[in-house]
């Protein structure tokens, strides 16, 4: 039987699919120069940039489940004269497991939903996530134009969130990021200080609580071995190695810097330690990033100011989207610079396995839009990721995707049964287009696929419902099914 100790519930909107592929490399690595001369077939790369739809800015990443997640501000005209950044508004998250098809999981959070704020002023938001619950920490003036940190949540990585209906007590500041380091989450942020007249830009740190919405301790200011941190602060960890990354966006040619250190707390780049630059200023707009490793490899997200949209409206360092390229390490553990490039990165395998080339491809079951029945989403062991449970004779799940190809796709489900299992229909709209047997596989954590062909018709937001009929209390647990185009 299911689970019943860890349930959620989730709904992902509408996906759309980004990052175009082209061909040819044109980064100055040598990894990617190698396969240039020793290929014949032209890589499949993302672009730069990654996100051409809407102005997705301060890209957030993180890797969930096998999926990288991009979470972004978005650049709206301003509604003041104070600054160009004052429109600000209605954050987007993006997924992909490819690194060259981004989905836009559309609007996650906007200032209208946050009762304690102001109107715009949704800056550089930082994501995090804890057990079976998603956070967006993000900086948004309040209604006395104070800068504080918003905390929101979901049940999905895909939102859409919900603001907890107050800000972080005590601090004030922009740019949130949290580091998750075992059981432990860190809090970090960018605020001021006024020391002789001049306002100087301190990085701050603090653990938060268990119930991620406060403050665990007093902040601390981050020694980082230098003087030129304006904002946009990064951290990650490789082995024992803590690298607090951050902007300078007053530097020339360099932005990005980094230093290391052995604590999340600090101090870095001191005595046996090392520090200095990774990101160059980028085109037409100043560096804020976010570093990963995913499929084997590390990348470096980065904006630019220099895109002209389908509108024509020019690219500034207030109107950025968000752009990828490759991080490298030197043999004494310190970051390369990184090479901004129009071509962007090769197209990867996911960690988990293939991923299924065309849309809708490889879809999460527990990513529906809606369900009947009382189906929960659940942890369970040997999923990719989580999966569905308290799947009853008669109960349905609803996916929203996108199909760019009329014809006979072929359907596999992943999928686990201790009990005599069940029938899967699937139906596009109002229209069954086919149907398959999933016995039993002698327990809930026993994970086995079964495949049948479904004739689908092109669209985007297609509707897409899977209904389940079988005997007995419940049926089978649902991990993921790929789509794939015959």
């Amino acid at each position: 039987m299911p689970s019943r100790t860890r349930l959620l519930a989730a709904a992902v909107g509408a996906v759309t699919v980004f990052g175009m592929a082209v061909a040819g490399i044109t980064s100055a690595n040598a990894d990617q120069q190698q396969a240039v001369r020793t290929s014949t077939a032209a890589a499949v790369t993302s672009g730069n940039p990654i996100v051409k739809d809407i102005r997705g800015a301060d890209p957030d990443v993180h890797v969930w489940d096998g999926t990288v997640w991009m979470y972004t501000s978005q650049d709206q005209p301003p509604i003041d004269s104070t600054t160009n950044y004052s429109g600000m508004d209605g954050y987007h998250v993006f997924s992909s497991t490819d690194m060259v098809n981004w989905k836009d999981h559309g609007e996650i959070l906007h200032s209208r939903d946050v009762s304690w704020g102001s109107r715009g002023y949704m800056w550089a938001p930082g994501a995090a996530r804890k057990g079976t619950t998603n956070y967006l920490f993000y900086p948004h003036k309040d209604k006395s134009g104070v800068w504080r940190i918003g905390v929101s949540t979901a049940n999905s990585p895909a939102g859409p969130f919900k603001d907890i209906g107050s800000h972080i007590p005590n601090i004030s500041g922009i740019d949130p990021m949290v580091l998750q380091d075992g059981s432990n989450y860190y809090l970090y942020w960018s605020g001021w200080k006024n020391e002789g007249g001049q306002t100087k830009h301190i990085p701050y740190v603090a653990k938060l609580k268990s119930n991620m919405t406060e403050l665990a301790e007093s902040p601390r200011a981050v020694n980082y071995g230098a003087t030129n941190h304006k904002e946009g602060i990064f951290v990650f960890k490789k082995g024992s190695t803590y690298y607090f990354t951050y902007t300078d966006w007053q530097g020339n040619p360099d932005q990005g810097f980094w230093a290391t250190g052995s604590s999340p707390y600090g101090p870095f780049g001191g005595a046996g330690q090392l520090k200095g630059a990774v990101g160059p200023r980028p085109a037409g707009a100043q560096d804020h990033h976010s570093i990963i490793e995913y499929a084997g490899k590390w990348y470096y997200f980065y904006h630019v100011g220099n895109y002209t949209n389908a509108a024509g409206q020019s690219g500034a360092g207030y109107r950025r989207n968000a752009s990828v390229d490759y991080l490298h390490f030197r043999s004494d553990g310190g970051l390369q610079k990184v090479v901004h490039t129009t071509t962007g990165v090769n197209q990867v395998t996911s960690p988990d396995g293939d991923t299924p080339p065309g849309d809708p491809g490889r879809i999460q079951a527990e990513d529906f839009t809606s369900q009947t029945g009382g189906i929960r989403i659940e942890t369970t062991a040997g999923a990719d990721g989580r999966s569905i449970g308290y799947v009853t004779d008669g109960s349905s799940v609803t996916y929203e995707v996108d199909v760019t190809a009329t014809g006979r796709h072929q359907v596999t489900f992943r999928y686990a049964s201790a009990a005599a299992g069940g029938r899967i229909s699937v139906k596009q709209g109002q229209t069954q287009v086919g149907t398959t047997t999933a016995a039993g596989t002698g327990a809930w954590t026993a994970w086995r696929t079964v495949t049948t062909d479904v004739d689908l018709k092109a669209g985007t937001k297609q509707r897409l419902t899977l209904t389940f009929e079988g005997d007995g209390d419940y049926l089978l647990n649902l991990d993921l099914l790929d789509i794939v185009r015959r």
